[in-house]
């Protein structure tokens, strides 16, 4: 490798390339299914817990109330989820997982763990334990300082 290219990899943003390439291994894996990872996991929090609202979803998504409707009308239409009356609040809903869900979310699921095989290929299993274990304390403290802020 050159030297020239030895450093243009070196300044490249590591983690903004794995997520990039990640999501883009997801992606042509989902596609055939359609489907995407941010509809996944949609479908993983209500499987955790069935009846969230809609900006429940969003908070624990991490993402815009309106970016979680579209999902959620998506997955609506597909037959995965279902809007139902909040007993308490006339104005909102309540987003239920349908039995659909499940066979998605173990689909999902597999290609989590095929994902995994594709990037930790040629490591070891105490490399990608020890790595796994570096990586959690990386997102402890990146969650610490978004909570500091």
């Amino acid at each position: 490798m050159s030297k020239a290219r030895a450093k243009a990899d070196k300044d490249n943003p590591v983690f903004q390339d794995i997520a990039r390439f990640r999501a883009l291994i997801f992606d042509r894996l989902l596609k055939p299914h359609d489907l995407t990872m941010s509809q996944g996991w949609v479908l993983v929090h209500l499987l955790r817990e069935n009846g969230l609202s809609q900006s429940e979803l969003a908070n624990r998504l991490e993402i815009a109330t309106v970016t979680t409707g579209k999902l959620i009308d998506r997955l609506e239409e597909r037959g995965f989820v279902e809007r139902r009356p909040h007993p308490e609040d006339r104005r909102a809903k309540l987003v239920f997982a349908t039995d659909l869900a499940k066979p998605a979310v173990k689909f999902l699921t597999r290609c989590i763990g095929e994902v995994d095989k594709i990037a930790f290929a040629g490591m070891s299993d105490e490399d990608v334990a020890f790595m796994r274990d570096r990586l959690d304390l990386v997102r402890e403290n990146l969650l610490k300082a978004c909570n500091r802020g």
